[in-house]
């Protein structure tokens, strides 16, 4: 037998391998099938719309901007606050067990008919980041109802609306003398929005884990709404955040002589510190698949079509091309595969013609499941060598992830399914951080879902210029909450 008959019967079999490879994979993706279809919401509760409407605005209307920085003495509101709280929810009020914590958090106890069950736990936040009047349409505390239905105002979406939308709720059972299986626990911290804070929520827990206090799960703002489009997916999607990414700053240094700027002496310590935030910009952490990313794809893929299907249905095979893929398609995408370094702020000289002897830079950092801060900083001392300080400042490692295959999260998953029209639930990684990070020495399921389907505009209000809400979506959240308590606080 020639050389040319063997290479062909290698050829062939090399081929045949190749084709079977590919049927196999095309029967894996056939058999993906959703166990069911997304379909219609079951019927909602009757809320009083017009009562969570009035209550939101004026929940705008008391500035409770985060008190750091310029806001510092910024104390009044948070009294304020506390004081409309009491004053909106008498029955709440009547019937619950307040404790304040650190002077401006709170926490409600509504005791439920079985102390034998682990209580849940609902959070939110009452700061909000600080809103100059430049650039809105309509003053940021004034809580201007529009003619087709938008409440404009700081804290219209985080997450004034959240809250307002949870006490409905409360009040609503209260009002028609429901008590729960379990006590349910409302934490509401005063410092999430700083990020770096650990007054509020901290606080919260440290005081519930001293009571003896164990919860069934804990249920925060965050997680993700999406048009399924963008995955092939012909639905609308909800991601739950069952786990965060760690969050973190810290600062690059560098050292050098100064001088008069009419006397420089290249590389400056502007110029190094210029090269150093560049390579930073540009020579990112390795991708890494976490365990909750594969089960946001094992969740996803049986919903979408086409080669998105094939190629998630065997996200094994092409774990190297997706990894790819998401770091090029949008930074939320890439976020969800690595951790992520964002410059912003920079100090250097106090006079335009002096040449600095010191500058630094402010890295802010997002931590992916399985890294650390140890580790960010490890790697960029080695990336930017000994002429770059790497200094960690405050910090939190990604928080641990959830289960969710548990009863809690299959139960926060139905109420989903059943609030929202054709709706395609998954788990995933939080890319944010939230007050719920603090939570996980009472629970191992802290979970991240805000009831809001917003369009990606108004997405990108939150923190900026105009943020809004629909009161038809207000509405939907307060029905949301409404059967969420329900099931979640049953035995």
């Amino acid at each position: 037998m020639d050389n040319s008959t063997i290479g062909a019967i290698i050829g062939g079999i090399v081929a045949a391998v190749i084709v079977l490879f590919f049927v196999i994979l095309s029967v894996r993706t056939a058999l993906n099938k959703p166990d069911k279809a997304p379909g219609k919401a079951e019927a909602l509760p009757t809320v009083d719309k017009d009562a969570a409407v009035r209550h939101l605005r004026e929940a705008i209307r008391i500035p409770t901007v985060s008190m750091v920085e310029d806001y510092a003495d910024n104390v009044q509101p948070f009294i304020d606050y506390r004081n409309w709280l009491e004053k909106t929810y008498p029955l709440l009020h009547a019937a619950a067990e307040r404790t304040i914590i650190a002077d401006y958090s709170l926490i409600y106890r509504l005791k439920g008919k079985n102390h034998a069950l682990r209580g849940g736990c609902y959070l939110s936040h009452i700061d909000v980041v600080p809103a100059p009047k430049d650039g809105w349409e309509y003053d940021p505390f004034e809580a201007v109802l529009t003619d087709d239905g938008y409440i404009y105002g700081r804290g219209a979406q985080d997450m004034k609306s959240h809250m307002v939308a949870l006490l409905e709720a409360v009040e609503f059972h209260l009002a028609q003398g429901k008590q729960f299986d379990r006590d349910l626990y409302l934490c509401f911290g005063h410092d999430e929005e700083p990020g770096n804070s650990t007054s509020g929520a901290a606080n919260i827990v440290r005081y519930l884990k001293s009571k003896g206090v164990e919860m069934e799960f804990v249920i925060d703002e965050g997680g993700t709404v999406l048009d399924g489009k963008l995955l092939g997916i012909p639905h609308t999607v909800a991601l739950i955040g069952a786990c965060e990414k760690g969050n973190g700053d810290l600062e690059l240094v560098v050292k050098k002589s100064g001088g008069h700027a009419s006397n420089p002496n290249p590389p400056t310590a502007v110029g190094l510190l210029s090269k150093a935030v560049a390579k930073v910009e540009t020579h990112p952490m390795k991708t890494t698949w976490t365990n909750m990313t594969k089960e946001t794809f094992k969740a996803l893929s049986p919903y979408c079509k086409g080669a998105f299907k094939f190629v998630l249905t065997n996200r094994d095979v092409f774990a190297p091309l997706l990894k790819f893929v998401f770091t090029k398609v949008a930074p939320m995408t890439n976020a969800l595969v690595r951790t992520t370094f964002a410059p912003t702020m920079l100090w250097g000289s106090d006079a335009r013609n002096v040449i600095p002897k010191e500058t630094r830079a402010n890295i802010n950092y997002r931590m992916i499941t399985g890294e650390t801060a140890d580790d960010v900083k490890a790697y960029l001392e080695k990336l930017l060598g000994d002429k770059v300080e790497v200094n960690l400042l405050s910090y939190s490692n990604p928080s641990p992830e959830a289960d969710v295959h548990c009863t809690a999260y299959e139960r926060l998953r139905d109420t989903i399914t059943k609030t929202f029209d054709d709706i395609v639930v998954a788990p995933y990684m939080f890319i944010a951080a939230s007050d719920a990070r603090f939570y996980n020495p009472l629970t191992d399921n802290v979970f991240r879902f805000g009831p809001f389907i917003n369009t990606l505009d108004d997405q990108s209000r939150i923190h900026g210029i105009n943020e809004r809400l629909h009161v038809d979506q207000l509405e939907k959240a307060t029905q949301f909450f409404v059967k969420c308590l329900d099931a979640m606080l049953a035995e």
